[in-house]
């Protein structure tokens, strides 16, 4: 079956914050996949999963689905990816 073209876009914004994420953490963006409680990490996943959400709309369940963890791991995710945006001044903008 052929993924929708706003499915396929919405991938592509996910792929763009990946990349974002990635850079601000100084990751690769596949990194960010990585199942694990290493702190860089775990920051890279909850601010992919806080701009996911709040930027795209993207729903928690699907993010549970494409990390592999459940939808209250996610909730926590997207709380600590707003605590990082507010205390340490991240942006999905390149300055």
């Amino acid at each position: 079956m052929k993924k929708s073209h706003a499915r396929r876009a919405a991938e592509m914004d996910l792929d763009k914050i990946a990349q974002n994420v990635s850079r601000i953490m100084g990751l690769e963006p596949k990194e960010i996949q990585i199942a694990g409680k290493q702190r860089t990490i775990v920051n890279a996943r909850s601010l992919f999963c806080y701009w996911a959400v709040q930027d795209l709309d993207v729903s928690m369940s699907s993010l549970a689905v494409r990390f592999g963890i459940s939808i209250p791991a996610i909730s926590k995710s997207v709380v600590r990816g707003r605590g990082l945006v507010e205390q340490e001044g991240f942006s999905l903008i390149e300055s």
